[in-house]
């Protein structure tokens, strides 16, 4: 019975917190630790790649829009399918002829900070590089189903320390390719 005590009584002691045994006591606080602001990055880039769009393109979308919502009006007879397609491509036209804001990106233990908004990294499950022509931009993956991927843009030299960064919280996982991905990039949206 005591030999039984003494090996409880051992047990505990070996899982007990032991302040002078060396090892730093686990921080609770909010406050970044040293290496932590090391691992911490920020950089001011745009929060898209701008394609410049003649009035040509706002033209062929109009048409293209217009001639859609006839269509679908001469297979269903329904007005409202024709007015709805075409508030969509004057949507579109507006959100094209839109010019991308500079935002401040910052990538530190807490998470991706864009702006004025914060997202945890377990909001995402990987990240990707991609190559379109001379930029190159990462593509965060969301967890939630509804959220597109995300994209992060950056200055060539700064990729190897950003990477480095979100790999310490995120696996990297191969690019790749959807369909409107290509379609986006075919009509330079």
């Amino acid at each position: 019975m005591q030999e039984e005590q003494t090996k409880e009584g051992n047990e505990q002691a070996a899982w007990a917190y032991k302040p002078d045994s060396g090892a730093p006591a686990p921080s609770y606080d909010s406050a970044p630790t040293a290496q932590a602001s090391e691992a911490a990055v920020s950089w001011t880039a745009s929060e898209y790649i701008a394609n410049p769009k003649n009035i040509g393109w706002f033209v062929s979308l109009g048409l293209a829009a217009l001639l859609l919502g006839v269509g679908i009006y001469f297979l269903t007879h329904d007005l409202i399918s024709l007015i709805v397609i075409l508030i969509i491509g004057v949507c579109v036209g507006v959100f094209a002829a839109r010019q991308p804001q500079t935002l401040e990106y910052r990538l530190d233990r807490s998470g991706i900070h864009l702006g004025d908004k914060s997202y945890p990294y377990t909001s995402f499950k990987s990240f990707s590089l991609v190559q379109e022509g001379a930029f190159s931009h990462i593509s965060l993956l969301s967890l939630r189903r509804f959220m597109p991927a995300m994209a992060i843009h950056y200055a060539p030299e700064d990729e190897k320390k950003i990477v480095e960064v979100l790999a310490d919280y995120l696996p990297y996982e191969e690019h790749k390719q959807d369909i409107i991905d290509n379609f986006s990039r075919r009509v330079r949206f």
